[in-house]
C-alpha cells in the first residue's frame, strides 16, 4: 500500500514537490484514504487542472475562513474533498498556506494532500527562491522525480528551470542526466526538499520501465541521501490513481 510505503502516520499532511508524479501520487493517496474511508482533503498552494480534481467534492472559495468551515463539513461527510481558491480557465488556483494551517488545525482527523509546487509536466526540477509553498503543519514532505529522466540530455523538453538544475548537478545543458545528479538534486541545499518540513521521502517514479529500476536501486544506496535528512526512498510504478509502490528502501 502506498500509503505504508511512504511512512505515513495517520492523519497526516503530506505536501508533494518536485516533478514527474505529484498529481499522480496525491490522487493515488488520496483514492487508497477513500477506499479505506479515511477523511482526505486535496488541495494545494500552486495551481492544478480542473481536470485533475474533478472528481472531489470542491470547495471553490478565497476567503479563508469560509473555506475552512465549508471544508471540515464537507469532509464530515466523507467523501474526498478539494479546496481551492477558483477556477481559472482550465486550472484551479490553489489557497494559502495559511489556509492549510488553519484547516488542519480545525479537522485534525483529516488528512491533507497538497501539491506544493509546479513543474510543467516536467521529468525533473529544481524550485526558485519563491517555491516550493509548503504549509507549516506539513508532516511529511514527499520529493518526487521520474526516473525517465535518467540517461536523457537536460534540456527545457524535459526539466522545469533546467538552468537551476545544470547549476546543481554541474552539467552543461544538453548533457545526459545520470543517477548521481538525481542524488545531487535531492541533497543540494537549494534542490529538491527546498523549504521541506516534517519528514522527507524521495519518491522515484517510472520504475515500471524495468531499465530505470536499477538506476533507482543506485539512488536510493547513496549513503548521501541519509546524511542529508532523508528517511527512506521510494520507487514506484504507475500514473493517475494507479501509482503503487515497487520498492522501498530505509535509510
Amino acid at each position: 500500500m502506498l500509503w505504508a510505503a511512504l511512512g505515513l502516520n495517520r492523519p497526516a499532511v503530506v505536501a508533494c514537490v518536485g516533478a514527474g508524479g505529484k498529481t499522480s501520487l496525491i490522487q493515488s493517496l488520496a483514492a487508497g484514504a477513500c477506499r479505506r474511508g479515511w477523511p482526505v482533503l486535496v488541495t494545494a498552494t500552486t495551481k492544478m487542472f480542473y481536470s485533475q480534481v474533478a472528481g472531489y467534492e470542491l470547495v471553490l472559495t478565497e476567503a479563508a475562513a469560509t473555506g475552512v468551515a465549508q471544508v471540515a463539513a464537507a469532509l464530515q461527510q466523507g467523501q474526498p474533498v478539494g479546496w481551492f481558491a477558483r477556477l481559472e480557465g482550465e486550472k484551479v488556483i490553489g489557497v494559502p498556506a495559511g489556509g492549510i494551517d488553519s484547516i488542519a488545525a480545525k479537522a485534525p482527523w483529516a488528512n491533507i494532500l497538497i501539491e506544493a509546487d509546479g513543474a510543467r509536466q516536467a521529468l525533473l526540477k529544481a524550485p526558485s527562491a519563491r517555491e516550493p509553498v509548503i504549509p507549516a503543519c506539513t508532516s511529511v514532505t514527499v520529493g518526487i522525480v521520474n526516473l525517465g529522466a535518467v540517461g536523457q540530455p537536460l534540456t527545457a523538453a524535459n526539466t522545469h528551470r533546467p538552468e537551476l538544475v545544470s547549476g546543481i548537478i554541474g552539467k552543461q545543458a544538453g548533457a545526459a542526466v545520470a543517477w548521481s545528479d538525481i542524488v545531487r538534486l535531492a541533497v543540494h541545499r537549494q534542490g529538491l526538499f527546498q523549504y521541506a518540513r516534517g519528514t522527507r521521502v524521495l519518491l522515484l517514479s517510472g520504475a515500471q520501465d524495468p531499465d530505470l529500476r536499477p538506476a533507482g536501486r543506485l539512488i536510493a544506496g547513496d549513503k548521501t541521501l541519509a546524511g542529508a535528512g532523508l528517511a527512506r526512498v521510494v520507487l514506484t510504478t504507475g500514473y493517475g490513481c494507479n501509482m503503487q509502490p515497487c520498492e522501498v528502501y530505509l535509510l
